[in-house]
């Protein structure tokens, strides 16, 4: 199958490679991409296209990049009249995602979402939450890869959902170590912090070095709490504890 991919970042290159493996042809477009971009497209093994030619000849679609950027592909996308497998796999929220699906009316839209790290064939699995009328058809894209494909429902939304549950949970409590590292550091005792790293609870204060290692992606991590604030809203839940968090990436980034 001829794939288009948008855009090959940290996650969406890992995601692209591994349909490779499984034999598609898989294009992306490199036109404005840093040259960080262009050596993982080029390790992922993809074709360099024109945006137009990389839909044209597309039978489906990966959106995979960080959630502001979402909706706009989606637009861009529509507006080339794009007709195949729309698979979008960023963290959106409700509002997000049907604005999202609808700026491509003629695609068959599958909702997507990725837990886990990029795909490596590691110990700890990638598992790619899909959910809508073809989401099965989207499973079989990446059948026999690193990626483990798991449906979770047949509307799209549920995929959405299950990414942001655990979204919430594992860099809930990330931001909640970043600040308390701060916290502790503010008043110079961060080695007796450092100290209950033996605890069984200790999780994340395990790592000192964790509020820098995080820099590097607080400028994606941010925006992905806004769509989890509004995700909560709209489950009529505390969102407010997704928008205090993404404070802590605001300031980080």
């Amino acid at each position: 199958m001829r794939i288009a991919v948008f855009h090959p970042g940290a996650m969406g290159s890992k995601l692209a490679a591994q349909l490779v493996v499984a034999g598609h042809e898989v294009r992306w477009v490199p036109d404005g991409r840093s040259d960080a971009s262009k050596a993982r497209a080029d390790e992922a093994g993809l074709i360099g296209a024109s945006f137009d030619d990389a839909v044209a000849l597309a039978d489906a679609v990966l959106c995979s990049c960080a959630p502001q950027g979402a909706v706009d592909i989606a637009e861009q996308v529509g507006r080339a009249g794009f007709a195949g497998l729309y698979v979008e796999a960023n963290p959106l929220s409700p509002k997000s995602l049907q604005a999202a699906r609808s700026a491509v009316p003629d695609a068959t839209f599958v909702d997507a979402g990725v837990v886990g790290p990029p795909p490596t064939g590691g110990p700890s699995p990638t598992h790619l939450m899909l959910s809508g009328a073809d989401a099965e058809t989207a499973a079989g894209l990446w059948a026999g890869t690193a990626v483990t494909p798991m449906v979770v429902g047949s509307e799209p939304g549920a995929a959405s959902a299950a990414k942001s549950s655990y979204a919430l949970y594992n860099k809930g409590k990330a931001a909640l170590a970043v600040l308390a590292f701060q916290l502790a550091e503010k008043h110079g005792v961060t080695e007796a912090l450092i100290a209950q790293q033996t605890r069984a609870d200790g999780g994340s204060l395990k790592d000192a070095g964790l509020p820098e290692q995080l820099r590097s992606v607080a400028w994606r991590w941010g925006p992905e709490f806004d769509e989890l604030a509004e995700t909560l809203d709209a489950a009529g839940l505390e969102g407010d504890v997704a928008r205090a968090l993404r404070q802590v990436w605001t300031k980080l980034s």
